[in-house]
């Protein structure tokens, strides 16, 4: 898969004293691919816009110190600040007020309590405005790109889920790469590799350095009719993701095949149940594969795995041979 280039990120400025408002309006701007700046009061306002220019200013009109109106009017004021779109937000209802702010020159008004989701198509139309030209997302039907240092995987799949959206979302973390195909509240199907499903899910969530892109689904794309409710599968994958960060440090190196010692050949049948990972890695261990093999070709979780393997081994069931 190739890299993808998405457009430059917006800069959206936010100032209000809620710090449930900064993280509301942060958080969802984040996730449309804007660069976020947050400030409590005007003076902390003023003192991002001396750091750089955003491209949007959505501002409270009741704060301390100084309000909106006069930091709107101190932003107006400055040259390299003055062509900078303005919303203001209040929960402040009354025509006047509302006429108020368009009456300075602000470009829009929004009154409390909003929903996150018109800010943002406002702050949208008011940028198109300004780059009438320039398309909202690229050619590709990219959506939203980034890093999952930024934003994790489990985040952008509750936030998608909640919005109810369609689509795909695909990773790279060096030479491996895979997909998440979502609809609404589920996870339709899940691949990294040639492995599938939860597991595949599972060691993607464990890609650190992994970059990410949101896509539309293509024309000849259908989700699959194999769904899994996304908090479900969420919770599923935290504590295997937890466990296999544990297990790995203690697992034998893959190359390496795992050998029955004969004494207790007969015994293995009474060790576990046969339906259990140590039955899988048992009989695995037999065919002769290495612990790579048993981890990447097993249906089983890699965490559930390297916990048998480390089991057996301990127990003297299993010697790690080259």
């Amino acid at each position: 898969m190739r890299a993808i280039a998405g457009p430059p990120a917006r800069r959206l400025l936010i100032v209000d004293d809620s710090r449930l408002i900064l993280k509301l309006v942060g958080d969802f701007f984040s996730l449309q691919g804007y660069r976020v700046d947050e400030a409590e009061d005007a003076a902390a306002a003023l003192e991002r816009l001396e750091q750089s220019e955003p491209d949007v200013i959505v501002a409270d009109v009741l704060m301390p110190e100084m309000d909106g109106w006069q930091f709107y009017q101190e932003v107006k004021q400055r040259r390299e600040t003055a062509d900078i779109p303005f919303v203001f937000l209040t929960s402040e209802a009354r025509l006047s007020r509302r006429l108020r702010g368009l009456r300075m020159g602000a470009d829009d008004y929004l009154t409390k309590p909003f929903a996150v989701e018109e800010l943002h198509a406002r702050v949208e139309r008011l940028l198109a405005r300004r780059e009438p030209s320039q398309p909202r997302w690229p050619a590709d039907g990219t959506l939203l790109a980034g890093s999952v240092e930024h934003l994790p995987i489990p985040d952008l799949l509750q936030v998608l889920a909640v919005h109810g959206r369609r689509g795909v979302i695909e990773l790279e973390d060096g030479e491996r790469s895979g997909r998440i195909v979502f609809e609404g509240d589920r996870v339709t199907r899940v691949e990294a590799g040639g492995v599938q499903g939860r597991k595949a899910l599972y060691r993607m969530l464990a890609w650190e350095g992994a970059a990410f892109r949101v896509r539309r689904l293509g024309a000849g794309e259908v989700p699959e009719s194999a769904e899994e409710r996304v908090s479900d599968l969420l919770m599923d994958a935290m504590v295997a993701v937890d466990e296999w960060s544990r297990w790995r440090e203690a697992l034998p190196d893959g190359k390496l095949r795992l050998q029955i010692l004969e004494e207790l050949d007969a015994r293995i049948e009474a060790l576990s149940d046969p339906r259990s990972a140590a039955a899988e890695v048992l009989s695995r261990s037999k065919d002769g594969q290495t612990i790579a093999e048993i981890i990447e070709q097993s249906p089983l979780s890699d965490a559930e795995l390297a916990r048998a393997i480390c089991d057996l081994v301990e127990r003297e069931v299993l010697r790690p041979v080259p």
